[in-house]
C-alpha cells in the first residue's frame, strides 16, 4: 500500500512541476480562442443564438 502511495505521490509532484514549469503555449480549447475556428465563422453556442435570434423575423426583444 505504501509503494502503491508513494508512485501516485511522485506522478503527482512531477505533474505539478509539468504544469509550473513547462511549454507556455498551452492549447487553448475554448471555441472563441480557437483562431481556426474564428476563420471558419464558428462561435459559441450563445453567440450563435444571438446571431439567430437577430438576422430571423422572430426577433425576441430582450431586456
Amino acid at each position: 500500500m505504501i509503494f502503491v502511495l508513494l508512485i501516485v505521490a511522485i506522478a503527482v509532484v512531477l505533474l505539478c512541476i509539468r504544469l509550473l514549469f513547462g511549454r507556455k503555449n498551452v492549447v487553448n480549447s475554448h471555441i472563441e480562442g480557437n483562431r481556426e475556428m474564428a476563420r471558419r465563422g464558428i462561435h459559441c453556442v450563445r453567440h450563435q443564438d444571438m446571431e439567430a435570434r437577430l438576422n430571423s423575423g422572430l426577433k425576441i426583444n430582450e431586456h
